[in-house]
C-alpha cells in the first residue's frame, strides 16, 4: 500500500504564531464572512517541495486539517497543489486521532501538524497501534512552519518502511 503524508495547515503550512513571517512566505486573504477576511500566509514553494516528497516516497498527500474540504479550494490551489483527499474527522473525540487511524488504516505514513501535544493519552495510543509500521508525527512550529528539516524528517522516516 502507498505511504501516506497527511498535512494540517494551520501551523506547518500557515506559520501562525511567528512574529515575522518566514522568507518566501506571502500573505492571502481568504473571505470567511459577508465582508470579513482571514489573513493567512503561505510559502508557495511548498508546494513543489510537498509534491517532490510524494514521488520520492510513493506517498499519496492527503488534508487532515480543520480546514477540511476547504483547504482544496483556498490552500492547494496557492501552492500548486492537485484535490487531495481529505480526511474527515467531524464531532471526533480524541481529536483527529480516530479518523486518521480509519483512513490510514495500515499504511505507512508521515504526518505534519503543530497539535500533537493535545489529547496525549489518544496520541499515545494511536502510535501504539501502529507500532509495526512507520508512523511519524512531525511535530512542526507553528511560529516556522514546514522547513527543509521537516521534510528531511519526513523523508528518514519512510526510507524505513514499513
Amino acid at each position: 500500500m502507498r505511504p501516506l503524508v497527511l498535512l494540517d495547515v494551520d501551523g506547518p503550512l500557515n506559520p501562525w504564531a511567528a512574529k515575522h513571517k518566514p522568507p518566501n512566505y506571502r500573505p492571502f486573504d481568504i473571505k470567511v464572512g459577508w465582508w470579513r477576511k482571514l489573513r493567512i500566509w503561505l510559502d508557495p514553494g511548498h508546494g513543489d517541495q510537498l509534491r517532490r516528497l510524494a514521488d520520492d516516497t510513493g506517498a499519496e498527500l492527503a488534508w487532515a486539517t480543520s480546514w477540511l474540504h476547504r483547504a482544496n479550494t483556498e490552500i492547494g490551489p496557492r501552492l500548486g497543489l492537485p484535490a487531495l483527499k481529505v480526511v474527515e474527522f467531524h464531532d471526533e473525540r480524541g481529536w483527529k486521532y480516530p479518523a486518521v487511524a480509519r483512513y490510514a488504516y495500515e499504511r505507512p505514513l508521515v504526518w505534519f501538524d503543530d497539535d500533537f501535544a493535545l489529547h496525549a493519552a489518544r496520541r499515545d495510543e494511536f502510535v501504539h497501534k501502529r507500532r509495526h509500521l512507520t508512523t511519524a508525527l512531525v511535530h512542526v512550529d507553528p511560529g516556522t512552519g514546514i522547513t527543509a528539516e521537516h521534510l528531511s524528517e519526513a523523508r528518514e522516516a519512510f526510507s524505513g518502511n514499513p
